[in-house]
C-alpha cells in the first residue's frame, strides 16, 4: 500500500512537471513567433534601441520563467540557466553579454557568504544564546518561545535562512528531549517548532546577506538606478522582521498555551551548555571574523571602498589561512546551496533583461492603467495582499523577487508609488510566509519532527500576515522615503 502511495505521487508530481513544461514551451514559442502587439510598437516608438520583437519575446520567457518555477519542472538554477542561455536567440541581448553578466556581484557575495555560515555553524555559539534564553526564562515558556524566535531571526538577517534553522533546530530538538516534551502533545513544541522556521525566513529580511532573494532585488533596483546601502537595508527592514515575529509568538502563546518548563529540565539545560566548556580558539576566531565582518559592511555606507563583497570575500579567504582553518573545502561544499548560488547568476541575467526590453512597462502600463488613481495605501495593501497570496504557490524565496520585482518597477512607473518599498514587498514577503507547510522547504524541516500539523501552522499564521500587511501599508512607502529612497 505504502509502495502504491509512493508511486501514485510521483506519477502525480511527474504530470505537473510535464504539464509545466509543456505550457511553458508554448508560452515562449508564441510569443516568439507572435507579430508584436500595436500598443507594444507604439510604446517602444521613441525608446532608443527600442525592438519590438526582443520585448515581445522577453514577455514570452518572463511568462514562461514563471511556470517553469510554480510548477517545479526543474531544479530552480537548471531553469534559470536555461532561459538565460536562450536570452540571445530570441534577439533580447547578446551571448557575450550572457557570459560577461553572469558572475555578478550577487553571485560572488552569495558564494562568500555560505562560507561564514559553514564557519558559524562549527562553533557552540548557537547552544549557549539557547543556554541564555533558558536561564533568563526561569522556566517561563513564553520567555523561551519568544527568546528562540528573535534570536533565530536575527542570527538569520545575516547567515542563510537554512543554516540559522538547523543551527536553532538541533539545540531545541535537544532541548525538548531533555525537557521531555513529546510530539504531538506538547504546547511548547509545537511553538518552537514553527517559530523557528517563520523566525528564520522572515530573518532572512534583515540584511542583504540574509537571502539571496534580497540580492535579486538588489540589483533590480540597481537597474533602476537606485543603489539600496546595507545600513540602510538593515534600518529599514530590521522593525518590521521582529515586529511579525512578535505578533507570532503572541499568537502561538495564546492558541496552543506552551506548558512551563520544571526546574529539572532547566537545570539538564545548563549541565548541558557547561559540558560544552570555554569556546575554543577557532569558535573565537570565527565570532570575531564574523562581527568584524558585519561592522564593515555596516561601514560600507559611509565608505564606499568597503565594498560589501570585498568584505565577504576577504573574511572568506582568512577562514581558510593556516593557523585558522575554520573550513575546509569538502565542508564549504556541502554547506553551499548551489541550486541557489547559480539562481542568484542566472535569474539576475535573465530578469534584468526582461525588464531593460521596456516590455513589462508597457505590460504593466495596458494592464494597471488606472491603479495611479488607487491611494497609496489601497496600491500596497492590494500588493502586500496578492503577493502573499500566490507566495503559498511559489516554492523558493528567491523566485519570489525574480517574479515580482520587474512586475512592481513596472507599477511602480505607472502609478507613481515608491520603487523601493513596492520591490522590497514581495522580498519580505518571500520569507515572511507562514500559511502552508508544503510552500517553504525550512517548514518541512520542521514540521517531520511531528510537533504540529499543517492547520495549525496556518491557523497560527493567519493573524500575524493579515497584521502585518495592513501595518506595511500604512508605514511601509513613508517609512522607506525618510532615508532618501524612492
Amino acid at each position: 500500500m505504502v509502495s502504491q502511495n509512493i508511486s501514485g505521487s510521483l506519477s502525480k508530481a511527474m504530470r505537473r512537471r510535464l504539464i509545466g513544461l509543456v505550457i511553458a514551451a508554448a508560452i515562449i514559442a508564441f510569443f516568439a513567433v507572435c507579430p508584436p502587439f500595436q500598443g507594444l510598437v507604439e510604446s517602444l516608438a521613441g525608446r532608443e534601441n527600442g525592438n519590438p520583437e526582443a520585448a515581445m519575446a522577453s514577455i514570452g520567457i518572463f511568462l514562461g520563467a514563471i511556470v517553469l518555477f510554480v510548477a517545479q519542472v526543474a531544479p530552480l538554477a537548471v531553469s534559470c540557466l536555461t532561459l538565460m542561455v536562450l536570452l540571445p536567440y530570441f534577439g533580447i541581448t547578446a551571448l557575450g553579454s550572457v557570459w560577461a553578466d553572469f558572475g555578478g556581484t550577487s553571485f560572488f557575495f552569495v558564494l562568500f557568504c555560505f562560507g561564514i555560515t559553514g564557519a558559524l555553524s562549527q562553533t557552540t555559539l548557537p547552544m549557549r544564546v539557547s543556554a541564555l534564553i533558558t536561564k533568563v526564562s526561569k522556566g517561563d515558556p513564553r520567555i523561551i518561545v519568544y527568546g528562540f524566535g528573535f534570536a533565530t531571526c536575527i542570527f538569520s538577517g545575516f547567515l542563510s535562512n537554512f543554516g540559522t534553522l538547523i543551527m536553532f533546530y538541533s539545540i531545541t530538538m535537544a532541548f525538548l528531549k531533555m525537557c521531555d516534551r513529546k510530539p504531538g502533545e506538547s504546547g511548547l513544541g509545537k511553538c518552537l517548532m514553527i517559530v523557528l522556521p517563520a523566525a528564520a525566513g522572515t530573518g532572512g529580511f534583515i540584511s542583504p546577506a540574509g537571502s539571496p532573494g534580497n540580492l535579486i532585488a538588489q540589483s533590480i533596483l540597481l537597474q533602476q538606478g537606485i543603489d539600496l546601502k546595507f545600513l540602510h537595508w538593515f534600518l529599514i527592514a530590521t522593525p518590521f522582521s521582529l515586529l511579525i515575529i512578535l505578533f507570532l509568538c503572541t499568537c502561538l502563546c495564546i492558541m496552543f498555551k506552551p506548558e512551563r518548563l520544571p526546574e529539572e529540565a532547566q537545570r539538564a539545560v545548563m549541565e548541558k551548555h557547561k559540558e560544552a566548556g570555554p569556546m575554543t580558539f577557532k569558535e573565537k576566531a570565527a565570532c570575531v571574523i564574523i562581527a568584524i565582518t558585519v561592522l564593515l559592511w555596516f561601514s560600507s555606507t559611509w565608505f564606499p571602498a568597503l565594498n560589501t563583497t570585498v568584505v565577504a570575500a576577504c573574511a572568506f579567504f582568512i577562514m581558510f589561512m593556516p593557523g585558522v582553518d575554520l573550513m575546509n573545502w569538502k565542508s564549504y561544499v556541502q554547506e553551499a546551496d548551489w541550486n541557489l548560488l547559480l539562481m542568484v547568476g542566472s535569474v539576475a541575467v535573465t530578469m534584468g533583461c526582461v525588464n531593460s526590453t521596456g516590455a513589462m512597462g508597457w505590460v504593466m502600463n495596458t494592464l494597471f492603467a488606472g491603479i495611479g488613481q488607487l491611494s497609496l495605501f489601497s496600491l500596497f495593501l492590494i500588493i502586500g495582499l496578492v503577493v502573499a497570496a500566490l507566495r503559498v504557490t511559489i516554492p523558493t524565496a528567491p523566485s519570489v523577487a525574480a517574479i515580482f520585482g520587474p512586475v512592481l518597477v513596472g507599477i511602480a512607473t505607472v502609478a507613481g508609488g515608491n520603487m523601493t518599498a513596492l520591490v522590497l514587498i514581495p522580498v519580505f514577503w518571500s520569507g515572511a510566509t507562514m500559511l502552508l507547510v508544503f510552500t517553504e522547504p525550512i517548514y518541512l524541516y520542521t514540521y517531520a519532527a511531528g510537533y504540529y500539523e499543517a492547520g495549525e501552522l496556518f491557523k497560527a499564521g493567519i493573524i500575524p500576515t493579515l497584521l502585518m500587511i495592513v501595518i506595511m501599508a500604512l508605514v511601509f512607502p513613508a517609512y522607506v522615503s525618510f532615508f532618501g529612497y524612492n
